[in-house]
């Protein structure tokens, strides 16, 4: 049965002589698993869909092997992105990102249109990578239940003062009075720029300037609780 399912690609690999199997994060499906065939020729007419951020709409039909990509509908490509190397990095993490906390044949669609999101913001708008990563984390923990108290203890409600923690077991912040052993500390700073991200829409991340560096900190923090959540490392890049 053919089937037409809106996806964004997030992962690929070399099957076969002239295949390639590409994992497609859809709309209508989730992740789920196809294949295009003859698609390694440099005239072949849908060379374009297997690569990472194609963004269209795909025609699939499922058969003995598995799904077969028979046509795509190119929606975006997102080209851009690769046209500057921490701008490609950061939507690359982005796509491992989705690839690891998603399962198979269940739809997320809070999370398609999150990506989506990410990935034009990186295509088409001048704005530090590192934004757009750190939005992207504490939106993905959010949806997943470990959202961040970003105003006061998690623990006990207090205000923070001076010293705040990140317990890396329950991904929540804490005060120094309710430091969980597995924990690290985060600075004022850093407890500042995810406020700031975390409550700015994409579309209105270029216009912050954060303090230098900062944007990389707050990143490395939350890398840190994704590895603890996932066991999943993640490169800053």
């Amino acid at each position: 049965m053919e089937e037409k399912i809106r996806s964004i690609v997030i992962s690929g690999k070399d099957y076969k002589e002239k295949y390639k199997q590409i994992v497609l994060f859809s709309l209508e499906k989730g992740k789920i698993n196809a294949i295009l065939r003859g698609v390694k020729s440099p005239n072949a007419k849908l060379k374009f869909a297997k690569e990472l951020f194609c963004f269209g709409d795909y025609i699939i039909v499922d058969g003995k092997a598995g799904s077969v990509i028979t046509s795509c509908e190119p929606i975006d490509t997102f080209f851009d992105i690769t046209k500057n190397y921490e701008n490609y990095a950061c939507g690359a993490m982005i796509l491992e990102i989705v690839n690891c906390v998603t399962v198979y044949n269940e739809p997320n669609p809070a999370l398609f249109l999150e990506c989506l999101k990410a990935l034009k913001i990186l295509a088409y708008e001048d704005v530090k990578p590192e934004y757009v990563a750190v939005k992207f984390l504490v939106s993905i923990f959010e949806g997943l239940g470990y959202q961040l108290s970003l105003n006061k203890c998690s623990c006990c409600g207090g205000p923070f003062v001076n010293k705040r923690f990140l317990n890396l077991d329950s991904g929540e912040i804490t005060c120094l009075g309710c430091k969980a052993p597995n924990s690290i500390e985060i600075t004022s700073v850093v407890h500042s720029v995810l406020r700031i991200l975390s409550s700015t829409d994409y579309e209105k991340l270029h216009t912050l300037k954060l303090a230098e560096n900062s944007e990389k900190q707050t990143l490395n923090i939350l890398l840190q609780n994704f590895e603890q959540r996932f066991s999943k490392k993640l490169k800053l890049f």
